[in-house]
């Protein structure tokens, strides 16, 4: 990296709104370009607080005060991620500071609110997955003249929090019911269940205005309970589906990004896709949670959480660097999940192996000894992600068994606590 860039930032001071675990990343990413990271939120014990160097208890929902915050220390810039409900406060502090950041109120809210999220969608021709919007009044009358299998989900809920299928007629009512208890405003979504084994997310960096399509991988999954949302297994670059997307639906998707004015930042789209055609259900206007960015610096040779630091600093990426991209990349990505059950972790193994194995990018562990496990079906599972790339296929699944054999995580009893993780063989 030219080393005046990076020198341009040294010593800035950022703020960094919520200090989650997956926000670790900004505060290592920001210390390699000698940026000054400060944290706040309303918890003592926030990950990223662990590693900042300087934290505070200021409620990052609280605008004034975070406004105060910022002019008390001399902030110079402002950045948050993985936390949608974070992202309307963030635009907000930096709207009244003067600090760039990537959106603007309106289309903050389209990305958060699914519902005008797919009606946004369809306004700018992107296929979504079909859907009807229920709430307490009409949502029997409305289970009687849909087809099932379906997924019932809150309009205003993430994390895959207060999500479940629905095969048939019969137990419709109840899992509405159980919905409902997860959605504030009441108002829950029908979508047609998709196949889970059709999944995709394509990663874009937007400057100026000029949107770039920078990865696009294919979700592997594994289906612990049909009622919950599945285990993620891992990730495979470059997507199948990579040639189609781009003849197909990049087109829209660029024109989507112009209709709301998302001219900034990192944005990941997710969606199915069947033979042909592509269905959207999900958008993140802020980095998501599973290091893809990572591998896309190893194959486009540019850091895209760098660039957001960049960006919240100086109002602007560095355009020679983002211009690197190509999803194509030059050779197999993966990003392999390691999924816990339920329970408390007494003993971890074979990490450090694991780490030093040729193919391994990185190992980003999440969880450690003594932690305990209740959650179900959401991202609070993984134990960690192992980023792996090779030359051809081979050189990958050779990579990804030997990570796999490596790897144990057992509980107070000495059982396994690691659900079964990818079978190489569907990697193709």
């Amino acid at each position: 990296e030219d080393k005046y860039m990076t020198k341009q930032l040294e010593g800035k001071k950022l703020l960094l709104l919520g200090g989650v675990q997956p926000a670790c990343q900004i505060v290592e990413e920001a210390h390699k370009m000698g940026v000054t990271v400060y944290v706040t939120d309303y918890l003592a014990n926030s990950p990223a607080k662990a590693i900042a160097d300087k934290s505070f208890m200021v409620n990052a929902m609280d605008v004034d005060a975070v406004v105060d915050l910022c002019k008390a220390e001399g902030i110079d810039g402002l950045i948050t991620g993985y936390v949608d409900s974070l992202l309307p406060y963030a635009e907000m502090i930096c709207n009244k500071l003067g600090f760039p950041f990537w959106g603007n109120a309106l289309n903050i809210e389209m990305c958060i609110n699914k519902e005008t999220f797919k009606e946004a969608c369809e306004k700018s021709g992107l296929p979504v997955v079909p859907w009807r919007k229920i709430n307490r009044d009409n949502y029997l009358c409305v289970g009687e003249k849909i087809e099932f299998p379906v997924v019932i989900k809150p309009v205003d809920n993430s994390g895959s929090r207060g999500v479940f299928k629905c095969y048939d007629k019969e137990s419709y009512a109840e899992f509405c019911l159980k919905a409902f208890e997860f959605s504030k405003c009441g108002v829950l979504l029908v979508e047609r269940l998709m196949n889970v084994h059709n999944e995709f997310s394509a990663y874009y960096m937007i400057n100026h205005g000029k949107a770039i399509l920078t990865g696009m991988g294919d979700r592997f999954v594994n289906i612990i309970d049909e009622s919950i949302a599945p285990v993620g297994q891992g990730m495979q670059f470059p997507s199948k589906k990579l040639t189609l997307w781009c003849e197909k639906v990049d087109n829209a998707v660029q024109r989507f990004f112009s209709d709301n004015l998302m001219n900034e930042g990192f944005i990941f789209i997710q969606g199915f896709h069947e033979e042909e055609n592509f269905y959207i259900h999900e958008i993140g206007y802020r980095l998501n949670g599973g290091f893809s960015y990572k591998i896309i610096e190893h194959f486009s040779e540019y850091n895209q959480v760098q660039e957001l630091i960049r960006f919240s600093l100086t109002g602007s990426v560095d355009a020679n660097e983002v211009n690197k991209s190509n999803p194509a990349f030059d050779g197999y990505g993966f990003i392999l999940t390691f999924a816990l059950q339920p329970g408390e972790i007494k003993e971890i193994c074979g990490v450090d192996d694991a780490a030093k194995v040729k193919g391994v990018i990185d190992f980003c562990q999440l969880h450690n000894v003594g932690d305990r496990l209740v959650a179900k079906g959401t991202t609070a599972q993984v134990f960690a992600y192992v980023l792996c790339a090779g030359k051809t296929l081979e050189d990958l699944k050779l990579t990804i068994k030997t990570v796999k054999d490596l790897v144990s995580v057992k509980d107070i009893e000495g059982n396994e606590l690691l659900y079964t993780s990818i079978d190489i063989e569907r990697i193709k």
